[in-house]
């Protein structure tokens, strides 16, 4: 009886709308994938142009689940583990590619710094069981793997964009891999974004702001990544002082 009960189990049919949020992983995971294979080709712009997709792909898997009511176990496994090979093991094998491999020791260790940075932080995020005070919900602890991976490869963004030879320097790369993984794995809060809500007379700013961006992806793609990266950072010190000022932060 026990084994027909099982053998039920394991063939019962699965929706559809329960598959899509796992594809639009599996399609993230891929593409970080093929950015390894573009950074053993040298081809760098390829190679953060397919790692940014990956990110755009974990912001929709999400919420696909969500819209769909198919959140499972399965589901946020396979998103973390994607999550630490696309944001921590590609990044830093790509840098260590890019500008550590002919470094040493230290420049290894800087690597592999940052990829165990990521698994710590997504190890701690997939722990942490209490639920945070409602108005807490608006922030994360440490910069998330999807944006540390999108900061880490800003120096390659500067050498194609700006050409200055310093920003392959591995003593800069690697301190830079260390700082990022270091944020990564910090308590400091930074905006999770998820219930962002906008005023109605900021929408068509907002449309039109939306609309430069768009255009800057495809006439400036690299001052674009530059310019959101160094947005995302400003941001870091707001985040700071609005998490102090709400009344669930000393709870």
């Amino acid at each position: 009886m026990a084994a027909a009960q099982t053998k039920q189990r394991r063939f019962r049919s699965v929706s559809l709308f329960w598959l899509i949020p796992n594809i639009i992983t599996v399609a993230g995971l891929i593409s970080g994938l093929t950015a390894l294979r573009f950074a053993l080709d040298g081809q760098w712009s390829m190679v953060i142009g397919l790692i940014t997709l990956a990110a755009v792909f974990d912001a929709l898997d999400g919420r696909a689940a969500r819209r769909f009511k198919t959140s499972s176990k399965f589901g946020a496994a396979l998103d973390s583990l994607s999550d630490m090979v696309v944001f921590g093991v590609v990044p830093s094998l790509c840098l260590y590619l890019w500008a550590l491999q002919d470094s040493g020791n230290l420049a290894w260790w800087a690597t592999m710094f940052y990829a165990v940075a990521i698994a710590l932080r997504l190890a701690r995020f997939d722990s942490e069981l209490r639920e945070p005070d409602e108005k807490l919900k608006d922030f994360f602890t440490g910069v998330p793997a999807p944006a540390a991976a999108f900061l880490v490869l800003t120096p390659i963004c500067v050498d194609l964009e700006l050409g200055i030879a310093w920003a392959r320097e591995a003593t800069y790369v690697g301190a830079w891999l260390v700082i990022i993984g270091g944020l990564a794995v910090s308590s400091i809060p930074t905006f999770a974004g998820k219930r962002l809500k906008l005023p109605a007379v900021a929408v068509l700013p907002v449309l039109a702001g939306g609309s430069i961006l768009i255009a800057g992806i495809f006439m400036q793609p690299w001052i674009t990544y530059l310019t959101l990266a160094t947005a995302y950072v400003a941001s870091i010190p707001w985040a700071i002082i609005k998490f102090n000022q709400s009344p669930g932060a000393d709870q």
